[in-house]
């Protein structure tokens, strides 16, 4: 499934990313690439979470 990321740089060169589909799942990296690697986990993450609850 893909999933769509609201992707921000911030002021510290940065990027952050949260998904649109799973609000919960928030991340950053040093590089696009390093937060598409971060995100896919925070989305793994919350979705386990969520299906444990």
């Amino acid at each position: 499934m893909e999933y769509a990321i609201i992707v921000e740089k911030n002021k510290n060169g940065w990027y952050t990313g949260q998904c649109e589909q799973v609000p919960e799942a928030i991340s950053q990296g040093a590089t696009i690439e390093e937060l598409k690697e971060n995100m896919a986990d925070a989305i793994k993450l919350v979705l386990k979470y969520n299906h444990a609850a």
